[in-house]
């Protein structure tokens, strides 16, 4: 689902002027704007208006320097934006951000973006056309920006989410990792405790564990509330020394045993992440009760939640062999 609109469409007033790297809200509110901003491309572009994009990345000292165009339905999901180092900053800022909308149930883009979706449910987003350019795209900024990779960040929202951690796992497994912030993350999983316990083992790709993406979720989100209990369930296996077997379950995809699709490898397959649980209450927008569930996945999913002032989380993190509740 798309991120805000209307009067939202600014960028956020309450942000500092000057941007401090090291402090997780100021990092939250850059990447999720720079994701609204490809959000507000691609609606400048179908309906031929000017929402004033660009103030959801020259807010924050950055330029566009490429647009990720969609070659089924020629629309905008992601974007390439570089950091104007002369910004008045604090810490290491990134040089270069990619970021990647989800999806929008518009004429033009629906169709395209609940493929999309549907790669997701079915394990199978890395075989999309979106995946493999993005792939290209981010190896091309790699080459320009050959001092660290710590100076590439990867940004996305929904399904965004879903390519983004698919990229930076992706190239963790190269020995790349990327610094990613993946916002409501599509995981639609059954139960982990319905799971069998299978009798075989699997190491951890130390490379992988190495890449430590940052997972933003909220548990009325029923697209990404299951992070929630895969994290739960990744302590608690790995409480009894079953860590190897929780691994081996996560990656069995039931949905795609029983509609007899060949499966790809699962989103929530982490080896690690830090989970950042949104605990704040929204009001509902409407007194319609038959509107009520809708409003309130709205908010649930919705981008804007995160560079809200005032924020309310709860940060969890884990590792393959160390996961803990903070």
């Amino acid at each position: 689902m798309g991120g805000a609109s209307g009067s939202k469409n600014s960028g956020p007033k309450h942000m500092l002027p000057e941007i401090d790297w090291l402090n997780s809200y100021h990092r939250t509110i850059v990447t999720s704007s720079l994701i609204q901003g490809v959000y507000l491309l691609q609606r400048e572009k179908q309906k031929k208006v000017n929402s004033q994009s660009y103030l959801w990345w020259e807010s924050f000292g950055f330029s566009l320097v490429k647009q990720l165009i969609n070659e089924d339905d020629d629309s905008i999901y992601g974007a390439v934006f570089e950091y104007n180092t002369n910004n008045p900053h604090s810490g290491m800022p990134p040089r270069s951000v990619v970021a990647f909308r989800g999806t929008l149930l518009k004429s033009k883009t629906w169709l395209s973006d609940v493929e999309g979706g549907i790669q997701c449910f079915f394990n199978n987003l890395n075989k999309g056309s979106r995946f493999q350019q993005a792939i290209q795209a981010v190896q091309t900024v790699l080459e320009k920006n050959t001092t660290e990779t710590t100076s590439v960040w990867l940004a996305g929202h929904s399904l965004g989410a879903g390519i983004a951690l698919m990229v930076g796992k992706t190239l963790a497994k190269n020995g790349v990792p990327l610094k990613t912030f993946a916002f409501n993350p599509p995981i639609l999983s059954i139960p982990l405790e319905k799971l069998p316990v299978i009798d075989m083992t699997q190491d951890d790709d130390p490379r992988v564990a190495a890449w430590t993406p940052y997972l933003y979720v909220n548990p009325s989100d029923g697209f990404c509330s299951e992070c929630i209990n895969i994290l739960k369930y990744k302590i608690f296996m790995a409480l009894i020394g079953l860590g190897k077997f929780e691994s081996i379950g996560a990656a069995i995809s039931f949905r795609c045993l029983t509609f007899g699709i060949e499966s790809g490898e699962p989103i929530q397959l982490l080896s690690s992440a830090v989970m950042l649980v949104n605990k704040k209450k929204s009001d509902d927008e409407t007194t319609n009760v038959l509107m009520k569930p809708w409003y309130k996945f709205k908010k649930a999913h919705g981008l804007e939640q995160w560079w809200e002032p005032n924020p309310a989380w709860d940060c969890h993190s884990f590792r393959s062999s160390e996961p803990r509740m903070d």
